[in-house]
């Protein structure tokens, strides 16, 4: 009999429908567990491996030193310094605490309770006034940030959320509270370039984090929430407040006393912009070092890695470089004659002058100049009056009345190339200078307006000037530019370098990259070829007569003459030399083949492309001056050729060197240091390119130049100084490169372009040559002596002019350098011969 019960089914479904729903729930929730875990797992991997501090190598600065180890340049995507955390204050490390996070030593990474409390403080104020992040999760957002780029880092979706979450989670696991603490305090943006509190208290302060006062450690404190709303720079008010409310929290925590919190509240702090080194200490030598380093580099080891360049750049020099430039370029500039005003106001526009006399107080207020001007220093003046009759013109800088007698702007003639300058002297106020004129000018004192050549003291005071007014003189920013480089002899090190008048004017550097006409400074290559092919001594003798070619495809004529328009028969090649005469350097490559001089030349070092052609001889084919510098280097090293050189050692962030190039002679290096440059400079030589005799007779001769010749002026550095002015027609160049037993200089001067020529007076002697001087006169910081001579050397009394041998004590005779057995033996005549020669019709 079967018995059916009722509900059976039923409970057979119900419980069917259990079991599957049970078993989806099981096997989704593991699909989910699964997944997460996947996702955890695929996103840890693209998260920064951090399981101990020292996996901590965040990008850091690239610094770079001259040879003193004086910070010259910095070279970074974020500038950071790391420091440990024993090297930073306690009430530091307690402000930042208390001011971003005063539970971080209670949470495990996220604090719910603080996320409540800013959303509670938020919605009160209707606006963000807390964050809810832990030090842990923005050390965690910084490290991302830093790892995937800012876009990446700070995008707004679920999976970066996720990802600072795992990190965060990580930090906490793998570092203890105080390893969090230092990459914190080393990772964090602070605003001003600065990266880490170390870089922001140079950056702001211009000190190490470890010296900072409370006052300051609060105004970091306050910057992490909102570098830029905080900015002490772009909103000096809200940094204010912040600050006070920093250092109220570091109270309430009780990390300062009443007393250091009135302090604190009532100091005033004097913040500074991030200094640009790499701009402000050797610019033209620091680009070039950045220039060679990112060919030898990747940009991730250069701009993140930390490296430590030592160069070879002496500070002292190089601003030495910089005064004596900016001397003689603003000397030469004035001689070329006034340029015109910087802006000119009509006399309608009487609201724009205004302007301009408002905008210039608020700058002097600035300076602090509002009483008096402070004589030696340039500003810009509105010409209110001019008195013709008295020959003033009357100005508004700023706040001041200013006068510019007649005497303080005698230069400021009109362009003209063709003019000699001391013979266009103004004797009246023209009238290109009007009312509304916009003036450079300098502010100087009646002592020393009245040493101005044929201006007394009475016929200043004649002029009837107001008392409390001020005086200036007229200046005008110089149109020309320059070039320097100053190399020590034996190490090769190049001690100064500008490639320009002003690297924030043009960075384009003149010393390195330009191509320029050296003129007669070419000339001792040509000289030495014949030495060195032909066998001639400083005595061979050379015809100084007219020449002309004739160019076939061309159909013009070349007639080259002497600066001078005379010619003198046969000379010396020494006295040729000496006197920077042009028909002779033509007859001396003629003699020797222009193509065996190019070979020369590039034996020399010389790679630019060169003609074939007697032009040649007198600098009529560019070549740069950085070749240049290292030719005449090379006599000066008795035929010694080696690379001059910038760097002379870096290190990695750890303290490992990658490359020395360093001179064993260096005074700055230590002696196990030492050692090993010496073993590496006897393993590669320097090349042997010239021959010694060759070398030192070259030499001599351009000690001539200087002792009698085109180059007089170098005696005044006082030691002795070989070298060779240059000049190019109508003196769109003027060189002089010269070297001492110590050091080798070049010095350029010239317009970039080829428009507008500096003038026919402005020869290498004139224009180049004081700036050489000047440069030199603190460049050269111990006496010394001249080149000993190699053995093969003998020395004999000459005529310098005609090269014949003339008996001891003989007046006027020199004792000259030659190779034994080439000294001449017949003793000095006129020479007819060469007097009839003259007279000829050409």
């Amino acid at each position: 009999m079967n018995v059916s019960y009722v509900g059976e089914r039923p409970t057979s479904w119900v419980s069917f429908f259990i079991r599957l729903t049970l078993f989806f729930s099981i096997v989704g929730g593991i699909i989910v567990v699964v997944a997460g875990a996947g996702v955890y797992l695929y996103l840890a991997t693209t998260l920064p491996n951090l399981k101990r501090l020292a996996d901590y190598e965040p990008r850091v600065v690239t610094r770079v030193y001259d040879q003193s180890g004086q910070l010259i340049g910095e070279l970074f995507k974020e500038k950071r310094s790391v420091v440990g955390y024993d090297e930073l204050p306690p009430k530091l490390v307690a402000a930042f605490i208390a001011s971003e996070d005063d539970r971080f030593f209670s949470h495990s990474g996220v604090d719910f309770f603080g996320i409540l409390r800013a959303v509670i403080a938020n919605t009160r104020a209707g606006r963000v006034v807390q964050g809810g992040s832990t030090i842990t999760q923005q050390v965690a957002k910084s490290l991302i940030v830093s790892s995937d780029g800012y876009s990446a880092g700070t995008a707004r979706n679920y999976s970066r959320k996720i990802r600072e979450a795992i990190l965060a989670r990580q930090l906490e696991n793998n570092l203890s509270k105080r390893d969090i603490l230092t990459i914190y305090l080393n990772q964090m943006f602070l605003g001003n370039q600065s990266y880490g509190v170390q870089a922001a208290a140079q950056n702001y302060f211009r000190k190490n984090v470890s010296d900072l006062s409370v006052a300051e450690i609060a105004l970091l404190a306050g910057l992490p929430q909102a570098p830029s709303r905080y900015s002490p720079f772009v909103n000096p008010r809200r940094a204010q407040k912040r600050r006070v409310y920093v250092l109220r929290r570091m109270l309430e925590e009780n990390i300062i006393t009443p007393d250091e919190l009135a302090e604190a509240e009532n100091t005033a702090i004097n913040v500074y912009p991030a200094p640009n080194y790499r701009r402000e200490i050797s610019p033209y030598f620091t680009e070039e070092v950045r220039r060679q380093l990112s060919n030898e580099f990747d940009e991730s080891t250069l701009l993140e890695g930390g490296l430590k360049v030592y160069t070879t750049v002496d500070v002292e020099r190089y601003r030495a470089a910089e005064d004596a430039a900016y001397v003689q370029l603003r000397m030469v500039d004035k001689r070329q004659g006034y340029q015109g005003p910087l802006l000119r106001y009509t006399i309608s526009q009487r609201a724009e002058k205004k302007r301009f006399v408002d905008r210039y107080t608020q700058e002097l207020k600035r300076r602090g100049q509002t009483e008096q001007l402070r004589a030696g220093e340039l500003h810009v003046g509105l010409v209110t009056n001019i008195d013709r009759s008295k020959n003033v013109i009357e100005l508004q800088i700023g706040p001041h009345q200013a006068f510019l007698p007649l005497q303080g702007m005698r230069w400021a003639r009109r362009l003209n190339p063709q003019v000699r300058y001391d013979s266009a002297l103004l004797k009246q106020i023209p009238p290109n200078f009007r009312r509304g004129d916009i003036l450079l000018v300098r502010a100087t004192t009646p002592k020393s307006l009245s040493a101005q050549r044929g201006f007394s003291a009475k016929q200043l005071q004649a002029l009837d000037l107001p008392t409390e007014a001020s005086l200036v003189v007229l200046e005008q920013e110089p149109r020309l530019e320059t070039a320097l480089m100053s190399v020590h002899n034996e190490s090769g090190y190049v001690l100064a370098m500008l490639g320009g008048y002003a690297f924030g004017r043009s960075e384009f550097n003149r010393a390195t990259q330009s191509c320029r006409q050296p003129g007669s400074a070419f000339k001792p290559i040509i000289y030495s070829a014949a030495i060195h092919f032909l066998n001639w001594t400083p005595a061979q003798t050379i015809l100084d007569a007219p020449l002309a070619f004739n160019d076939a495809t061309s159909g013009l004529r070349w007639k080259p003459s002497n600066i001078s328009g005379q010619f003198q028969g046969e000379v010396s090649m020494r006295y040729a030399l000496q006197n920077s005469m042009n028909l002779p350097a033509i007859r001396i490559l003629d003699a020797v083949g222009t193509q065996q001089a190019i070979q020369w030349a590039q034996q020399l070092g010389i790679t630019t492309d060169l003609r074939p052609e007697l032009g040649l001889a007198l600098g009529a084919s560019c070549a740069k001056m950085v070749e240049l510098t290292n030719v005449y280097r090379t006599f000066a090293n008795q035929g010694r050729r080696s690379t001059l050189r910038y760097i002379t050692r870096i290190e990695d962030r750890h303290g490992k060197v990658l490359v020395d190039r360093g001179w064993p002679g260096d005074p700055f290096a230590s002696i196990q240091t030492k050692l090993k440059r010496a073993i590496n400079w006897i393993s590669n030589p320097p090349d042997d390119v010239v021959d010694p005799n060759t070398s030192f007779l070259i030499s001599k001769m351009m000690r001539n130049v200087v002792e009698n010749g085109t180059g007089t002026a170098a005696k005044a550095v006082g030691v002795p100084v070989a070298g060779k002015t240059g000049t190019t027609n109508d003196s769109f160049d003027a060189w002089f490169i010269g070297f001492t037993k110590q050091l080798t200089t070049a010095v350029w001067v010239g317009f970039d372009d080829y428009k507008l020529p500096m003038g026919r007076y402005e020869q290498g002697g004139r224009a180049a040559l004081p700036l050489w001087v000047n440069y030199m006169k603190q460049a050269v910081k111990a006496p010394s002596g001249w080149f000993d001579p190699p053995p093969d050397i003998v020395f004999v009394p000459i005529d310098g002019k005609t090269g014949k041998r003339v008996p001891s004590g003989t007046p006027g005779a020199v004792e000259e350098a030659f190779i034994a057995g080439t000294e001449p033996t017949a003793t000095a005549v006129a020479d007819s011969d060469s007097e009839e020669f003259l007279k000829q019709d050409y």
